[in-house]
Protein backbone atom coordinates (compact mmCIF):
# COMPACT_ATOMS: atom_id res chain seq x y z
CA UNK A 1 0.00 0.00 0.00
CA UNK A 2 1.38 3.38 -0.55
CA UNK A 3 4.56 2.23 -2.07
CA UNK A 4 4.87 4.06 -5.00
CA UNK A 5 5.05 7.60 -2.78
CA UNK A 6 7.39 5.60 -0.89
CA UNK A 7 9.76 4.51 -3.76
CA UNK A 8 9.68 8.31 -4.60
CA UNK A 9 10.26 9.28 -1.14
CA UNK A 10 13.44 7.57 -1.29
CA UNK A 11 14.64 8.72 -4.89
CA UNK A 12 14.10 12.13 -3.69
CA UNK A 13 16.03 11.41 -0.90
CA UNK A 14 18.82 9.80 -1.94
CA UNK A 15 19.20 13.11 -4.71
CA UNK A 16 18.85 15.49 -2.12
CA UNK A 17 22.04 13.49 -0.02
CA UNK A 18 23.95 13.66 -3.69
CA UNK A 19 23.41 17.42 -3.87
CA UNK A 20 24.16 18.41 -0.49
CA UNK A 21 26.90 15.66 0.20
CA UNK A 22 28.52 15.39 -3.36
CA UNK A 23 27.61 18.01 -5.92
CA UNK A 24 27.57 21.44 -3.33
CA UNK A 25 28.57 20.24 -0.02
CA UNK A 26 28.15 24.14 1.29
CA UNK A 27 29.77 23.62 4.26
CA UNK A 28 33.09 22.61 2.99
CA UNK A 29 33.03 26.09 1.47
CA UNK A 30 34.52 29.46 2.99
CA UNK A 31 34.00 33.28 3.15
CA UNK A 32 30.62 34.34 1.46
CA UNK A 33 29.96 30.47 0.39
CA UNK A 34 30.16 29.13 3.31
CA UNK A 35 27.34 27.51 4.88
CA UNK A 36 27.24 30.67 7.67
CA UNK A 37 27.49 33.18 5.52
CA UNK A 38 25.04 36.23 4.43
CA UNK A 39 21.90 35.97 6.06
CA UNK A 40 22.25 32.52 7.82
CA UNK A 41 25.18 34.09 9.84
CA UNK A 42 22.23 36.55 10.81
CA UNK A 43 20.16 33.86 12.00
CA UNK A 44 22.79 32.36 13.77
CA UNK A 45 24.77 35.07 15.57
CA UNK A 46 22.74 34.69 18.87
CA UNK A 47 24.07 31.38 19.48
CA UNK A 48 28.10 32.44 19.89
CA UNK A 49 26.82 36.13 20.79
CA UNK A 50 25.31 34.00 24.04
CA UNK A 51 26.61 30.69 24.72
CA UNK A 52 30.44 31.64 23.33
CA UNK A 53 31.42 35.01 23.91
CA UNK A 54 29.02 35.68 26.60
CA UNK A 55 28.35 39.37 24.72
CA UNK A 56 25.01 39.37 23.56
CA UNK A 57 24.54 43.26 23.46
CA UNK A 58 28.22 44.33 22.96
CA UNK A 59 29.20 41.83 20.14
CA UNK A 60 32.89 42.48 20.36
CA UNK A 61 34.08 39.73 19.16
CA UNK A 62 32.42 40.40 15.48
CA UNK A 63 35.96 41.84 14.31
CA UNK A 64 37.45 39.15 14.78
CA UNK A 65 34.79 36.45 12.90
CA UNK A 66 34.55 38.95 10.28
CA UNK A 67 38.56 38.91 9.59
CA UNK A 68 39.14 35.10 9.97
CA UNK A 69 35.98 33.87 8.31
CA UNK A 70 34.34 37.00 6.17
CA UNK A 71 30.67 35.86 5.96
CA UNK A 72 29.58 39.07 4.69
CA UNK A 73 31.86 42.25 4.03
CA UNK A 74 30.96 43.84 6.98
CA UNK A 75 28.46 43.29 10.02
CA UNK A 76 25.48 42.85 8.44
CA UNK A 77 23.74 41.12 11.23
CA UNK A 78 23.14 43.09 13.74
CA UNK A 79 22.82 47.37 13.81
CA UNK A 80 23.81 49.68 16.32
CA UNK A 81 20.99 50.72 18.64
CA UNK A 82 21.64 54.56 19.02
CA UNK A 83 19.86 54.83 22.56
CA UNK A 84 21.11 51.98 23.89
CA UNK A 85 24.39 51.68 22.32
CA UNK A 86 24.01 48.13 22.13
CA UNK A 87 24.17 45.67 18.96
CA UNK A 88 20.55 44.42 17.80
CA UNK A 89 20.27 41.56 15.57
CA UNK A 90 18.32 42.32 12.35
CA UNK A 91 16.97 38.79 12.30
CA UNK A 92 14.54 37.32 14.82
CA UNK A 93 15.44 34.41 17.01
CA UNK A 94 13.77 31.67 15.70
CA UNK A 95 15.92 30.37 13.16
CA UNK A 96 19.03 29.97 16.01
CA UNK A 97 17.02 28.14 18.02
CA UNK A 98 16.05 25.50 15.74
CA UNK A 99 19.46 25.63 15.09
CA UNK A 100 20.37 25.14 18.60
CA UNK A 101 20.89 21.52 18.92
CA UNK A 102 23.34 21.09 16.17
CA UNK A 103 25.34 24.04 17.58
CA UNK A 104 25.72 22.63 20.82
CA UNK A 105 26.76 19.27 18.72
CA UNK A 106 29.61 21.07 17.04
CA UNK A 107 30.63 23.40 20.03
CA UNK A 108 30.96 19.76 21.84
CA UNK A 109 33.42 18.88 18.65
CA UNK A 110 35.32 21.72 18.36
CA UNK A 111 35.84 22.21 22.36
CA UNK A 112 37.91 18.69 22.50
CA UNK A 113 39.17 19.09 18.89
CA UNK A 114 43.05 20.07 18.67
CA UNK A 115 42.28 21.24 15.07
CA UNK A 116 39.80 23.43 15.12
CA UNK A 117 38.67 26.52 17.11
CA UNK A 118 35.64 26.54 19.36
CA UNK A 119 34.79 30.12 17.86
CA UNK A 120 31.36 29.77 16.32
CA UNK A 121 32.76 29.41 13.13
CA UNK A 122 35.29 26.28 12.30
CA UNK A 123 34.25 23.46 10.02
CA UNK A 124 32.32 21.65 13.15
CA UNK A 125 29.92 24.44 13.09
CA UNK A 126 29.51 25.10 9.20
CA UNK A 127 29.45 21.07 9.26
CA UNK A 128 26.80 20.80 11.93
CA UNK A 129 24.27 23.33 11.56
CA UNK A 130 24.21 22.45 7.66
CA UNK A 131 23.24 19.03 8.24
CA UNK A 132 21.40 19.75 10.78
CA UNK A 133 19.11 21.94 8.88
CA UNK A 134 19.59 19.53 5.98
CA UNK A 135 17.80 16.77 8.58
CA UNK A 136 14.76 19.24 8.75
CA UNK A 137 14.31 19.18 5.34
CA UNK A 138 14.17 15.50 4.94
CA UNK A 139 11.27 15.75 7.95
CA UNK A 140 9.40 18.33 5.83
CA UNK A 141 9.32 15.80 3.10
CA UNK A 142 8.08 12.86 5.23
CA UNK A 143 5.25 15.01 6.74
CA UNK A 144 4.48 16.62 3.29
CA UNK A 145 4.02 12.87 1.77
CA UNK A 146 2.08 11.81 5.00
CA UNK A 147 -0.65 14.83 4.75
CA UNK A 148 -1.18 14.61 0.77
CA UNK A 149 -1.84 10.69 1.32
CA UNK A 150 -4.84 11.50 3.46
CA UNK A 151 -6.64 12.92 0.27
CA UNK A 152 -5.13 11.88 -2.70
CA UNK A 153 -4.29 8.88 -4.53
CA UNK A 154 -0.48 7.71 -3.82
CA UNK A 155 0.80 8.11 -7.34
CA UNK A 156 -0.77 11.46 -7.20
CA UNK A 157 1.65 12.18 -4.11
CA UNK A 158 4.38 10.95 -5.46
CA UNK A 159 4.26 13.31 -8.32
CA UNK A 160 4.53 16.13 -6.18
CA UNK A 161 7.21 14.75 -4.44
CA UNK A 162 9.41 14.62 -7.80
CA UNK A 163 7.68 18.11 -8.70
CA UNK A 164 9.02 19.32 -5.49
CA UNK A 165 12.79 18.10 -5.34
CA UNK A 166 13.72 17.39 -9.01
CA UNK A 167 11.64 20.23 -10.38
CA UNK A 168 11.57 23.89 -7.72
CA UNK A 169 14.22 25.49 -6.28
CA UNK A 170 13.14 23.54 -2.74
CA UNK A 171 15.86 21.65 -4.59
CA UNK A 172 18.45 24.31 -3.82
CA UNK A 173 16.98 25.49 -0.22
CA UNK A 174 16.81 22.08 1.33
CA UNK A 175 20.13 20.35 -0.17
CA UNK A 176 22.23 23.51 -0.14
CA UNK A 177 21.12 27.03 1.45
CA UNK A 178 19.46 24.24 3.58
CA UNK A 179 20.18 26.69 6.82
CA UNK A 180 17.99 29.95 5.09
CA UNK A 181 14.94 29.96 6.93
CA UNK A 182 12.43 28.87 3.90
CA UNK A 183 13.50 25.06 4.99
CA UNK A 184 12.95 25.17 8.33
CA UNK A 185 9.56 26.86 7.53
CA UNK A 186 8.63 24.18 4.83
CA UNK A 187 9.10 21.46 7.64
CA UNK A 188 7.20 23.63 10.20
CA UNK A 189 4.33 24.21 8.14
CA UNK A 190 4.00 20.45 6.69
CA UNK A 191 4.34 19.07 10.31
CA UNK A 192 1.45 21.97 11.36
CA UNK A 193 -0.72 20.74 8.66
CA UNK A 194 -0.32 16.75 10.06
CA UNK A 195 -1.16 17.93 13.54
CA UNK A 196 -4.06 19.89 12.43
CA UNK A 197 -5.38 16.92 10.39
CA UNK A 198 -5.20 15.00 13.91
CA UNK A 199 -6.42 17.33 15.81
CA UNK A 200 -9.80 17.79 14.55
CA UNK A 201 -9.65 13.65 14.28
CA UNK A 202 -9.22 13.10 17.93
CA UNK A 203 -8.37 17.21 20.12
CA UNK A 204 -5.74 15.98 22.40
CA UNK A 205 -4.15 18.71 24.71
CA UNK A 206 -0.95 17.48 23.61
CA UNK A 207 -1.69 18.37 19.87
CA UNK A 208 -2.96 21.63 21.10
CA UNK A 209 0.42 22.57 22.72
CA UNK A 210 2.16 21.45 19.39
CA UNK A 211 0.01 23.52 17.05
CA UNK A 212 0.49 26.21 19.22
CA UNK A 213 4.19 25.49 19.51
CA UNK A 214 4.65 25.10 16.37
CA UNK A 215 2.83 28.67 15.16
CA UNK A 216 4.81 30.12 17.78
CA UNK A 217 7.93 29.01 16.25
CA UNK A 218 7.35 29.86 12.51
CA UNK A 219 6.28 33.55 13.90
CA UNK A 220 9.39 33.22 15.91
CA UNK A 221 11.26 32.20 12.57
CA UNK A 222 10.04 34.85 10.62
CA UNK A 223 7.25 37.24 11.68
CA UNK A 224 4.86 37.28 8.64
CA UNK A 225 4.64 33.41 8.69
CA UNK A 226 2.17 33.83 12.15
CA UNK A 227 -0.12 33.62 8.83
CA UNK A 228 0.39 29.70 9.54
CA UNK A 229 -2.49 30.00 12.22
CA UNK A 230 -5.06 29.92 10.08
CA UNK A 231 -4.12 25.98 9.32
CA UNK A 232 -5.33 24.59 12.67
CA UNK A 233 -8.27 27.79 12.90
CA UNK A 234 -9.71 26.79 9.07
CA UNK A 235 -8.40 23.22 8.36
CA UNK A 236 -11.06 20.81 7.49
CA UNK A 237 -13.36 24.04 6.45
CA UNK A 238 -15.27 24.69 3.30
CA UNK A 239 -18.50 25.94 3.16
CA UNK A 240 -20.45 28.14 5.65
CA UNK A 241 -22.12 25.22 7.28
CA UNK A 242 -18.63 23.41 7.98
CA UNK A 243 -17.60 27.17 9.43
CA UNK A 244 -21.05 27.07 11.92
CA UNK A 245 -19.60 23.51 12.70
CA UNK A 246 -15.92 24.77 13.51
CA UNK A 247 -17.60 27.71 15.66
CA UNK A 248 -19.34 24.76 17.86
CA UNK A 249 -16.41 23.20 17.95
CA UNK A 250 -14.22 25.84 19.39
CA UNK A 251 -16.71 26.79 22.34
CA UNK A 252 -16.85 23.00 23.27
CA UNK A 253 -12.91 22.59 23.14
CA UNK A 254 -12.22 26.15 23.90
CA UNK A 255 -9.56 25.22 26.96
CA UNK A 256 -7.58 24.18 24.01
CA UNK A 257 -7.20 26.57 22.01
CA UNK A 258 -6.43 28.55 24.99
CA UNK A 259 -3.88 25.89 26.16
CA UNK A 260 -2.37 26.23 22.15
CA UNK A 261 -2.61 30.17 22.60
CA UNK A 262 -0.59 30.16 25.92
CA UNK A 263 2.43 27.77 23.97
CA UNK A 264 2.07 29.68 21.15
CA UNK A 265 3.16 33.08 22.94
CA UNK A 266 5.57 31.14 25.48
CA UNK A 267 7.80 30.67 22.07
CA UNK A 268 7.15 33.63 20.71
CA UNK A 269 7.77 35.87 23.59
CA UNK A 270 11.45 34.78 23.27
CA UNK A 271 11.93 37.74 20.74
CA UNK A 272 10.38 40.42 22.60
CA UNK A 273 12.66 39.20 25.89
CA UNK A 274 15.95 39.91 23.69
CA UNK A 275 15.04 43.03 22.59
CA UNK A 276 14.10 44.30 26.02
CA UNK A 277 17.01 42.87 27.35
CA UNK A 278 19.63 44.50 24.78
CA UNK A 279 17.91 47.85 24.08
CA UNK A 280 14.96 48.54 27.72
CA UNK A 281 12.32 47.91 25.07
CA UNK A 282 9.67 45.40 24.28
CA UNK A 283 9.71 45.55 20.60
CA UNK A 284 12.18 46.78 18.01
CA UNK A 285 11.83 46.78 14.52
CA UNK A 286 15.41 45.53 13.62
CA UNK A 287 14.73 46.17 9.45
CA UNK A 288 14.88 49.85 10.18
CA UNK A 289 14.50 51.40 6.53
CA UNK A 290 13.21 48.03 4.80
CA UNK A 291 9.74 47.19 4.91
CA UNK A 292 6.38 46.20 3.12
CA UNK A 293 4.36 48.08 0.69
CA UNK A 294 1.11 47.25 0.93
CA UNK A 295 -0.66 49.50 -1.07
CA UNK A 296 1.61 48.63 -3.73
CA UNK A 297 2.38 45.03 -3.71
CA UNK A 298 4.94 43.40 -6.47
CA UNK A 299 2.95 41.41 -7.69
CA UNK A 300 3.73 41.20 -11.38
CA UNK A 301 7.40 41.43 -11.26
CA UNK A 302 8.07 38.99 -8.68
CA UNK A 303 7.14 36.48 -10.77
CA UNK A 304 7.96 37.79 -13.91
CA UNK A 305 11.31 39.70 -13.68
CA UNK A 306 14.33 38.75 -15.97
CA UNK A 307 15.97 39.77 -13.03
CA UNK A 308 15.35 36.63 -11.11
CA UNK A 309 11.35 36.11 -10.99
CA UNK A 310 9.45 33.41 -9.05
CA UNK A 311 8.30 31.23 -12.05
CA UNK A 312 10.13 32.77 -14.38
CA UNK A 313 13.06 30.67 -13.08
CA UNK A 314 10.67 28.22 -10.90
CA UNK A 315 8.17 27.54 -13.85
CA UNK A 316 7.23 24.25 -12.06
CA UNK A 317 5.31 26.44 -9.29
CA UNK A 318 3.15 27.96 -11.71
CA UNK A 319 1.09 24.82 -11.86
CA UNK A 320 -0.26 24.47 -8.24
CA UNK A 321 -2.03 27.83 -9.66
CA UNK A 322 -3.76 26.17 -12.41
CA UNK A 323 -4.58 23.82 -9.95
CA UNK A 324 -7.11 25.86 -7.58
CA UNK A 325 -9.77 25.44 -10.19
CA UNK A 326 -10.21 21.81 -10.03
CA UNK A 327 -9.04 22.27 -6.13
CA UNK A 328 -12.57 24.40 -5.54
CA UNK A 329 -14.50 21.29 -7.43
CA UNK A 330 -13.03 19.15 -4.71
CA UNK A 331 -14.35 20.70 -2.09
CA UNK A 332 -11.45 19.68 0.83
CA UNK A 333 -10.27 22.18 3.03
CA UNK A 334 -10.98 25.20 1.22
CA UNK A 335 -10.65 28.14 4.01
CA UNK A 336 -7.45 27.02 5.00
CA UNK A 337 -5.89 26.38 1.73
CA UNK A 338 -7.32 28.83 -0.57
CA UNK A 339 -6.63 32.32 1.88
CA UNK A 340 -3.25 31.53 2.64
CA UNK A 341 -2.33 31.04 -0.85
CA UNK A 342 -3.59 34.61 -1.53
CA UNK A 343 -2.27 35.95 1.60
CA UNK A 344 0.75 34.47 1.55
CA UNK A 345 1.61 35.61 -1.91
CA UNK A 346 0.35 39.50 -1.01
CA UNK A 347 2.64 39.31 1.64
CA UNK A 348 5.58 38.20 0.00
CA UNK A 349 5.12 40.70 -2.79
CA UNK A 350 4.41 43.66 -0.63
CA UNK A 351 8.17 43.39 0.50
CA UNK A 352 10.13 46.37 -0.48
CA UNK A 353 12.82 44.34 -1.48
CA UNK A 354 11.33 41.97 -3.96
CA UNK A 355 14.18 40.03 -5.56
CA UNK A 356 15.27 38.87 -1.88
CA UNK A 357 18.69 39.28 -2.79
CA UNK A 358 18.80 38.07 -6.08
CA UNK A 359 16.19 35.01 -5.47
CA UNK A 360 12.71 36.14 -5.32
CA UNK A 361 11.60 32.31 -5.11
CA UNK A 362 12.99 31.86 -2.23
CA UNK A 363 10.23 33.63 -0.20
CA UNK A 364 7.72 31.33 -1.48
CA UNK A 365 9.13 27.78 -0.55
CA UNK A 366 7.76 27.11 2.88
CA UNK A 367 4.47 28.09 1.18
CA UNK A 368 4.74 24.47 -1.20
CA UNK A 369 3.13 22.23 1.79
CA UNK A 370 -0.11 24.57 0.83
CA UNK A 371 0.24 24.89 -2.79
CA UNK A 372 0.91 20.51 -2.93
CA UNK A 373 -2.87 20.65 -2.31
CA UNK A 374 -3.86 22.67 -5.74
CA UNK A 375 -1.05 21.24 -7.57
CA UNK A 376 -2.07 17.32 -6.74
CA UNK A 377 -6.33 18.10 -7.48
CA UNK A 378 -4.53 19.57 -11.12
CA UNK A 379 -2.50 16.63 -11.06
CA UNK A 380 -5.71 14.38 -10.64
CA UNK A 381 -7.49 16.05 -13.08
CA UNK A 382 -5.16 15.80 -15.78
CA UNK A 383 -4.83 12.25 -15.31
CA UNK A 384 -8.68 11.63 -15.70
CA UNK A 385 -8.33 13.00 -19.33
CA UNK A 386 -5.57 11.45 -21.32
CA UNK A 387 -5.72 14.21 -24.68
CA UNK A 388 -4.06 16.67 -21.87
CA UNK A 389 -1.40 14.03 -20.11
CA UNK A 390 1.07 14.03 -23.12
CA UNK A 391 0.99 18.02 -23.10
CA UNK A 392 1.36 18.26 -19.41
CA UNK A 393 3.81 15.26 -18.55
CA UNK A 394 5.88 16.98 -21.21
CA UNK A 395 5.96 20.65 -19.71
CA UNK A 396 6.64 18.63 -15.85
CA UNK A 397 9.49 16.69 -17.81
CA UNK A 398 10.87 20.15 -19.26
CA UNK A 399 10.41 22.05 -15.99
CA UNK A 400 12.87 19.43 -14.36
CA UNK A 401 15.36 20.17 -16.61
CA UNK A 402 15.13 23.82 -16.46
CA UNK A 403 15.31 23.61 -12.82
CA UNK A 404 18.50 21.06 -12.31
CA UNK A 405 19.72 23.37 -15.51
CA UNK A 406 19.58 26.69 -12.76
CA UNK A 407 20.16 24.38 -9.62
CA UNK A 408 23.71 23.75 -11.47
CA UNK A 409 24.63 27.01 -12.75
CA UNK A 410 23.77 28.95 -9.91
CA UNK A 411 26.61 26.86 -8.37
CA UNK A 412 28.85 25.75 -10.55
CA UNK A 413 27.87 26.02 -14.15
CA UNK A 414 29.65 28.86 -16.38
CA UNK A 415 26.37 30.07 -17.27
CA UNK A 416 25.38 32.82 -15.08
CA UNK A 417 21.30 32.77 -13.61
CA UNK A 418 21.31 35.77 -11.76
CA UNK A 419 20.21 39.05 -12.24
CA UNK A 420 19.93 38.61 -16.03
CA UNK A 421 18.25 40.75 -18.56
CA UNK A 422 15.61 39.83 -20.90
CA UNK A 423 17.60 39.22 -24.35
CA UNK A 424 20.44 37.09 -21.92
CA UNK A 425 17.60 35.45 -20.50
CA UNK A 426 16.14 33.88 -24.03
CA UNK A 427 19.76 33.19 -25.61
CA UNK A 428 20.94 30.97 -22.71
CA UNK A 429 18.27 29.30 -21.41
CA UNK A 430 18.89 25.78 -20.83
CA UNK A 431 22.27 25.89 -22.50
CA UNK A 432 24.91 24.21 -20.59
CA UNK A 433 27.64 26.53 -22.49
CA UNK A 434 28.08 30.12 -22.70
CA UNK A 435 30.48 32.56 -24.32
CA UNK A 436 31.33 36.38 -24.45
CA UNK A 437 28.71 36.97 -26.88
CA UNK A 438 26.45 35.46 -24.74
CA UNK A 439 27.58 37.51 -21.39
CA UNK A 440 27.67 40.97 -23.06
CA UNK A 441 23.69 41.13 -23.05
CA UNK A 442 23.75 40.76 -19.08
CA UNK A 443 24.14 43.97 -19.40
CA UNK A 444 23.68 45.37 -23.15
CA UNK A 445 20.21 44.33 -24.95
CA UNK A 446 22.26 43.86 -28.48
CA UNK A 447 25.39 41.43 -28.84
CA UNK A 448 26.67 41.16 -32.66
CA UNK A 449 27.79 36.85 -32.07
CA UNK A 450 31.00 36.90 -34.74
CA UNK A 451 33.49 39.24 -36.57
CA UNK A 452 31.82 41.11 -39.40
CA UNK A 453 33.13 40.78 -43.12
CA UNK A 454 33.18 44.42 -44.18
CA UNK A 455 33.38 47.21 -41.99
CA UNK A 456 34.28 51.06 -42.16
CA UNK A 457 36.25 52.51 -39.25
CA UNK A 458 35.17 56.02 -38.41
CA UNK A 459 37.03 56.36 -35.24
CA UNK A 460 40.29 56.07 -33.77
CA UNK A 461 42.23 57.05 -30.43
CA UNK A 462 45.37 55.34 -29.00
CA UNK A 463 45.37 58.33 -26.31
CA UNK A 464 49.13 59.26 -27.63
CA UNK A 465 47.92 62.94 -27.53
CA UNK A 466 45.36 62.45 -24.41
CA UNK A 467 46.48 64.94 -21.55
CA UNK A 468 43.89 63.69 -19.17
CA UNK A 469 44.36 63.12 -15.46
CA UNK A 470 44.17 59.26 -16.17
CA UNK A 471 46.95 59.43 -18.88
CA UNK A 472 49.79 56.42 -18.28
CA UNK A 473 52.94 56.87 -19.87
CA UNK A 474 54.75 53.65 -20.13
CA UNK A 475 58.12 52.95 -22.68
CA UNK A 476 56.91 55.62 -24.48
CA UNK A 477 53.54 54.87 -25.17
CA UNK A 478 50.55 56.36 -23.59
CA UNK A 479 47.22 54.66 -22.32
CA UNK A 480 45.01 55.85 -19.89
CA UNK A 481 43.95 54.03 -16.43
CA UNK A 482 41.25 53.77 -14.09
CA UNK A 483 42.25 52.73 -10.46
CA UNK A 484 40.77 53.70 -6.62
CA UNK A 485 41.50 57.28 -6.78
CA UNK A 486 40.67 57.70 -10.98
CA UNK A 487 36.95 56.71 -11.54
CA UNK A 488 35.83 57.95 -14.38
CA UNK A 489 38.00 58.88 -17.48
CA UNK A 490 37.40 61.76 -19.98
CA UNK A 491 34.63 62.02 -22.23
CA UNK A 492 35.28 60.86 -25.86
CA UNK A 493 32.77 62.50 -27.89
CA UNK A 494 32.03 61.07 -31.58
CA UNK A 495 30.32 63.01 -34.65
CA UNK A 496 28.13 60.89 -36.27
CA UNK A 497 30.01 59.72 -40.31
CA UNK A 498 28.67 60.68 -43.40
CA UNK A 499 27.77 56.43 -43.52
CA UNK A 500 26.57 54.56 -40.62
CA UNK A 501 25.47 50.66 -41.51
CA UNK A 502 23.50 48.71 -39.16
CA UNK A 503 25.85 48.28 -36.48
CA UNK A 504 28.60 49.78 -34.95
CA UNK A 505 31.05 48.52 -32.63
CA UNK A 506 33.22 50.30 -29.91
CA UNK A 507 36.42 48.10 -28.75
CA UNK A 508 39.59 48.50 -26.93
CA UNK A 509 42.33 47.06 -25.40
CA UNK A 510 42.18 46.21 -21.85
CA UNK A 511 44.46 44.86 -18.95
CA UNK A 512 44.29 44.55 -15.36
CA UNK A 513 46.75 42.58 -12.77
CA UNK A 514 43.89 41.79 -10.54
CA UNK A 515 40.18 41.24 -11.71
CA UNK A 516 37.69 42.96 -9.91
CA UNK A 517 35.38 39.64 -8.71
CA UNK A 518 32.53 42.69 -7.19
CA UNK A 519 29.90 42.47 -10.18
CA UNK A 520 28.63 45.85 -8.88
CA UNK A 521 32.43 47.49 -8.75
CA UNK A 522 33.05 45.64 -12.19
CA UNK A 523 34.35 48.66 -14.55
CA UNK A 524 31.86 49.96 -16.93
CA UNK A 525 32.58 50.40 -20.82
CA UNK A 526 29.88 53.03 -21.53
CA UNK A 527 28.32 54.39 -24.74
CA UNK A 528 25.63 57.23 -25.54
CA UNK A 529 23.91 58.22 -28.09
CA UNK A 530 22.45 61.64 -28.26
CA UNK A 531 20.62 63.85 -30.60
CA UNK A 532 20.72 67.60 -30.62
CA UNK A 533 22.50 67.12 -27.01
CA UNK A 534 19.93 65.07 -25.74
CA UNK A 535 20.67 61.19 -24.63
CA UNK A 536 18.49 59.43 -26.69
CA UNK A 537 20.30 55.66 -26.07
CA UNK A 538 22.78 54.35 -23.42
CA UNK A 539 24.81 51.17 -23.73
CA UNK A 540 27.29 49.72 -21.20
CA UNK A 541 29.33 46.42 -20.46
CA UNK A 542 31.13 45.69 -17.46
CA UNK A 543 34.61 45.04 -18.42
CA UNK A 544 36.13 42.15 -15.76
CA UNK A 545 33.10 39.69 -17.15
CA UNK A 546 35.91 39.22 -19.64
CA UNK A 547 39.29 40.02 -18.37
CA UNK A 548 40.82 37.78 -16.09
CA UNK A 549 44.00 38.39 -13.85
CA UNK A 550 47.00 39.31 -15.89
CA UNK A 551 45.37 39.27 -19.50
CA UNK A 552 45.49 41.89 -21.97
CA UNK A 553 42.28 41.41 -24.09
CA UNK A 554 40.64 43.29 -27.35
CA UNK A 555 37.16 43.98 -25.80
CA UNK A 556 34.00 45.31 -28.01
CA UNK A 557 31.08 46.77 -27.76
CA UNK A 558 28.32 46.24 -30.48
CA UNK A 559 24.71 48.42 -30.82
CA UNK A 560 22.29 49.16 -33.19
CA UNK A 561 22.21 52.93 -32.68
CA UNK A 562 19.09 54.70 -32.90
CA UNK A 563 17.95 56.33 -36.27
CA UNK A 564 18.56 59.89 -35.61
CA UNK A 565 21.51 60.99 -33.51
CA UNK A 566 24.57 63.18 -34.08
CA UNK A 567 27.14 62.48 -32.11
CA UNK A 568 28.08 59.80 -29.17
CA UNK A 569 29.92 59.64 -26.40
CA UNK A 570 32.35 57.30 -24.85
CA UNK A 571 33.70 57.06 -21.69
CA UNK A 572 35.08 54.37 -18.78
CA UNK A 573 33.54 54.42 -15.21
CA UNK A 574 35.20 52.01 -12.33
CA UNK A 575 32.21 51.92 -10.64
CA UNK A 576 33.80 51.82 -6.91
CA UNK A 577 36.36 49.41 -7.52
CA UNK A 578 40.48 49.92 -5.84
CA UNK A 579 41.65 47.50 -9.11
CA UNK A 580 43.68 49.41 -11.65
CA UNK A 581 42.46 48.73 -15.20
CA UNK A 582 44.32 50.13 -17.81
CA UNK A 583 42.64 50.93 -21.72
CA UNK A 584 44.61 51.68 -24.84
CA UNK A 585 43.26 52.03 -28.56
CA UNK A 586 39.92 52.83 -28.71
CA UNK A 587 38.22 52.29 -32.03
CA UNK A 588 34.71 52.59 -33.72
CA UNK A 589 33.13 50.98 -36.54
CA UNK A 590 30.27 50.24 -38.61
CA UNK A 591 29.08 47.34 -40.01
CA UNK A 592 25.86 44.78 -41.24
CA UNK A 593 25.76 41.60 -40.86
CA UNK A 594 27.87 38.93 -43.01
Amino acid sequence: MNNISKISLLLCYLFMCYTAFVFYPKWEKTGTEATLSWDVSGYYMYLPAIFIYKDLKKCKFKDDILNKYHPTSDFQQAFLDSKSGNYVMKYASGQALLMSPFFFVAHAWATYSSKFPPDGFSFPYQFCIGLGCFLYALIGLYFLRKILLFYFKDVTVAIILVAFVFGSNYLNYSSIDQAMTHNSLFCISAILIFYSVKFYENPTKIRAAVIGLLIGLAALVRLPDIILGLIPIFWGVSNLQELRLRYQFFVTHFSKYILAGIFFSLIFSIQFIYWKFVTGHWFVYSYQEQGFSWLHPNWVIFSTSYKCGWLRFCPMMALPYLGILPFLFRKQNLFAVISLVFINYYIVTAWDIWDYGGTSGRAMVQSYPILAFPFAALIEEINKKKILQALFYSLFIFFIYLNIWWTYHAHKGNVPVFDLSKEYYWRVLGKWQTDDSDKKLLDNKFSYRGNPAQFISFYKNNFEQDSSKNALTDDSDTKIQLNETLQNTADYWVEKPNVVQKWVRISADFYSKNKEWDVWKQSQFIVKFYFQDKEIQDNMIRVQRFLNDSEEKNIFLDVIPPKNWDKMKVYFWNAGSDKQLIINNLEIITFDKS
